[in-house]
């Protein structure tokens, strides 16, 4: 994994240094490609939702709902891989995620499972006032979560304020600790971009945003694992060309080059072809201060 270069010093901008960091990692091809991150993810909720059909993630509901919240609210909430499970147990969840596209997923989701204490708010997390949320809860929440959506929201010393503001139990964040970008990823990438890769942010970054305004969290690493299934590796050529900022169609070379890291990947399972990603999440998550 490449990672920025961390200079402890005092005059370090640790929220700018994330936010430019995943905007060179991967938002401005997305961003060029598709107009709008939003936009992006408009496009690939479908996709984004089957790659989470066979992971681990659901383990951790049970994590970050052992203080039995009644109200949760789900900030990036995706296509509902905490928002659906938690809104079996608690009596009511708020879920703000600006892609229509995850938020049409959400809603069919739990409509089938016959969830109605779910409310929906089409927006980025920037852009929703504490007054609406407490207004929606009449009060705060016993628990706040992210995961997997830091990467996206901008402004992070406000940002991470409000979700303390808003909440009157624990706020807890996920995200990816590494990437899984080894040394052969790593030259993947160079081979297909003539160049090395971009470096990725540390979550360290978010961590002293939060030490900046006076919160001082607990960390706790987490062994995360996804499994896809496919029909056969020209499948899978064809959506990393997203995750590997491919601008139009690869050359035969790329191409040469995606298949022969994608073999290295691949399993086979009951005679199923199958990509497994491995990953160490990192969970911050701290009680509000009453």
């Amino acid at each position: 994994m490449n990672t920025l270069n961390l200079n402890f010093g005092s005059e370090i901008n640790w929220a700018g240094m994330w936010e430019s960091g995943i905007l060179n990692a991967w938002s401005q091809h997305w961003i060029a490609k598709y107009g709008s991150i939003r936009e992006a993810w408009n496009r690939m909720a479908a996709e984004y939702d089957g790659d989470l059909e066979h992971s681990n993630r659901l383990k951790f509901v049970d994590k970050i709902e052992r203080h039995s919240p009644e109200a949760v609210l789900d900030v990036g909430a995706g296509t509902g891989v905490f928002a659906l499970p938690l809104a079996k147990r608690a009596k009511k969840v708020v879920a703000v995620e600006p892609s229509v596209g995850m938020l049409d997923i959400l809603k069919n989701k739990a409509e089938k499972l016959n969830l109605t204490n779910i409310e929906y708010i089409n927006k980025k997390w920037e852009e929703v006032s504490i007054e609406k949320l407490t207004e929606i809860n009449n009060g705060g929440y016993d628990l706040v979560i992210s995961s997997h959506a830091l990467y996206y929201i901008t402004d992070l010393h406000n940002s991470f304020k409000k979700m303390n503001d808003v909440s009157k139990g624990y706020v807890y964040l996920l995200m990816i600790a590494n990437e899984e970008r080894d040394n052969t990823y790593s030259k993947l990438w160079e081979r297909l971009h003539k160049k090395p890769m971009p470096p990725y942010p540390d979550y360290s970054c978010l961590y002293m945003v939060l030490r900046e305004i006076g919160i001082h969290p607990n960390i706790e690493m987490l062994d995360t694992y996804a499994k896809r299934y496919v029909e056969n590796i020209d499948e899978l050529i064809e959506r990393w060309k997203d995750y590997l900022d491919l601008d139009g169609e690869p050359t035969e070379d790329q191409r040469a080059a995606i298949r022969e890291y994608l073999a290295g990947k691949t399993k086979e399972e009951d005679g199923k072809l199958y990509m497994e990603w491995e990953s160490k999440d990192a969970l911050i998550y701290w009680r509000a201060e009453e």
